[in-house]
């Protein structure tokens, strides 16, 4: 149950992912859900006659200026992010937001005026703060050496071409904002290069009515050595999340990286073991090992609840974390982005 140190949530947005992170936040230890506003107040009341407790508030300036908010979640279109982010900031807001910002440029600017105001700054990468993430983090120099290649492939179904996913206007990078941002981010977390880009290929596949972009492929190459490749889109028909990580002496892998088939959000499958593939050496099929990462908690409550703690710690050391990964998560996506500009 929420304490007397509970933080109290607001939410601009009330889409899907909206609905996914009010709901975190109602099953979080230390979160609570005081407010959602919409530029429609009707839409606004639907979403929270699910949810008791929250109120519903017409328009960002209503609710960045409520006594009862501490931190705001921006679940809004990409175009909108930066202008909604700062101006919850300077009302002394904390700020999570689902990727990406229109920029590194755009990112950098509610960077600053965060660390400024001694706020924090998150994105909601559920992965993140799965037990999964440090476990392999820590596994990583004893199963596989230092990482050296890493390949990602996300595909998740959408063909409904009124989804804002095709909407250039809002949503401008389309398939690679929405799901490269994820294979961006296990570079971040899991390859870890410490050099600069060296080179960025992107070879993306434009709807051609919307002129969206519904696939890409992509490689990004750093000056230490280390590679990555991904493929993403909406045309699969199906939906996978395949994960390799490659070193010196062995590869470690999964087919559930960016949601765990487990217990996140979308899939509750107590079946299905959390963790990841091992091998190492000349080994076939059989000499594979799965070695497992439980987690009782979904990493969207394991997110609001680290969240929470760093609002709440006061530390600007611990807070200026999560905002560098997003940055150089945002800085890779830029670097595709630009290089077919």
């Amino acid at each position: 149950m929420p304490t007397d140190s509970t933080l109290r949530f607001g939410i601009v947005g009330t889409g899907v992912i909206a609905g996914i992170v009010a709901d975190a936040i109602a099953a979080s230890k230390n979160a609570r859900l005081a407010a959602v506003s919409s530029r429609q107040i009707e839409t606004a009341r639907d979403f929270v006659s699910k949810r008791p407790g929250a109120v519903p508030v017409q328009g960002i300036d209503d609710l960045r200026r409520r006594p009862d908010v501490d931190a705001i979640y921006i679940a809004t279109p990409t175009a909108t992010k930066e202008e909604i982010a700062l101006a919850s900031i300077a009302a002394g807001k904390h700020i999570l937001f689902d990727k990406p910002f229109a920029s590194h440029a755009s990112a950098v600017r509610v960077a600053n005026a965060a660390r400024a105001a001694g706020l924090l700054l998150m994105d909601a990468t559920h992965f993140v703060h799965h037990p999964r993430t440090a476990a392999i983090q820590a596994a990583c120099a004893e199963k596989i050496g230092r990482p050296q290649f890493l390949h990602t492939a996300l595909y998740v179904s959408i063909t409904d071409h009124s989804n804002i996913r095709y909407d250039v206007a809002r949503e401008p990078m389309g398939a690679l904002g929405d799901l490269a941002w994820y294979s961006m981010r296990a570079i971040v977390e899991f390859l870890r290069p410490a050099g600069p880009i060296i080179k960025a290929v992107l070879v993306p596949e434009r709807h051609p009515k919307t002129g969206s972009v519904v696939r890409a492929a992509g490689l990004l190459a750093f000056a230490g050595g280390e590679v990555s490749t991904f493929d993403i889109g909406f045309t699969a028909g199906t939906l996978f999340m395949d994960f390799e990580l490659v070193g010196a002496t062995g590869i470690i892998g999964m087919d559930d990286f960016v949601l765990d088939w487990t217990n996140s959000s979308h899939f509750k499958n107590p079946g299905i073991k959390t963790g990841y593939f091992h091998r190492t050496g000349m080994a076939t099929r059989k000499d594979v090992t799965y070695i497992e990462t439980p987690s009782e908690t979904a990493p969207e409550i394991l997110m609001i609840e680290s969240f929470a703690n760093l609002a709440r710690s006061g530390d600007p050391s611990q807070r200026a974390g999560p905002a560098i990964s997003s940055l150089k998560t945002q800085e890779y996506l830029d670097a595709l982005w630009t290089s077919v500009a």
